[in-house]
């Protein structure tokens, strides 16, 4: 079978599977009796079913190579793990420098939310000190870890594992804008009914996240590339997805279109990031081979 028949097969798959679970959820009210998390949760399942029926058919004897699953020690895992701060960072800086929006303490905010609906609650938060800064230490080192195996088992195994072993040899670039394209996509039902992200532009959010998703995919990928294995882009994806509620949280009025990491100055650091990809993969010294070469 050829890698466009595989391609296909893994798509049609995931997106089967996951837009099963969120829009089935959705109308049998399971978003309401178990949660939204949950019901997103088990869609971000998708992509990785997807994966191992695929390389159970068609890639016996080479597995574990065709899902990127081999940890390999290299300096990127680090890059992994510092590039989603400095987006973090960026967009958050971009927003206060050119809207209207101001820092909020990010321990304050937290306190505010609980109180409105657990006030008891809120007097115990109130006792601890640098609440703000514990959250954001949190973030980017315990939500990291957890949300590391998650992810790459989950979503990444799918796109920077599978998907990436058939689309690679096609050329870094042409890789990874359609699989940022397909990945922003595969994200409509969790946008347009549940609201992920934009729940106040919800049709306009899903061509957004589309845009968004194929901005940050070639960083996923040099990652991938790099570092040579899925793991070092679940550890992006996950550091990436912690710090999205705390981009949020910091500012005064997170409301679209300068609504954290996914608004404006999301979108600002997400070019300056797709600029310095750029930078990298166009300098041979360290260019990698796409797989199979």
């Amino acid at each position: 079978m050829t890698r466009a028949h595989k391609s296909i097969v893994f798509l049609a798959l995931a997106f089967a599977i996951s837009w099963a679970i969120a829009i089935g959820g959705f109308y049998s009210g399971l978003h309401e009796t178990l949660g939204t998390t949950i019901v997103l949760g088990s869609m971000m399942a998708g992509p990785a079913i997807a994966a191992a029926i695929c390389v159970a058919l068609f890639e016996r004897g080479r597995r574990v190579e065709a899902l990127g699953l081999k940890p390999r020690a290299s300096w990127w895992w680090l890059w992994a793990w510092l590039a989603p701060i400095l987006l973090a960072l960026i967009s958050v800086a971009v927003t206060l420098m050119f809207s209207d929006r101001t820092y909020v303490d990010l321990g304050a905010n937290i306190i505010a939310t609980v109180e409105a609906q657990a006030p008891e609650q809120a007097a115990q938060l109130r006792a601890i000190p640098y609440l703000g800064f514990i959250q954001i230490a949190a973030a980017i080192t315990l939500g990291a870890l957890l949300n590391t195996p998650i992810l790459t088992l989950t979503e990444e195994l799918g796109w920077r594992g599978y998907l990436h072993d058939l689309w690679r040899p096609a050329g870094f670039w042409r890789a990874s804008l359609a699989t940022g394209a397909v990945w922003g996509l595969w994200h409509a039902p969790a946008i347009y009914l549940y609201g992920l992200n934009y729940p106040e532009n919800r049709e306009l959010g899903i061509g957004l996240f589309v845009i968004f998703c194929v901005m940050l995919s070639p960083m996923l990928t040099l990652i991938r590339d790099r570092s040579g294995t899925v793991w070092a882009a679940g550890l992006f994806h996950g550091t990436f997805n912690a710090l999205g509620a705390i981009t949020v949280l910091v500012l005064s009025d997170p409301s679209f279109p300068w609504n954290g990491i996914v608004g404006i100055g999301g979108f600002v650091a997400l070019a300056m990031g797709l600029a310095a990809t750029a930078l990298l993969v166009g300098r041979p010294a360290l260019a990698s081979p796409p797989p199979g070469a």
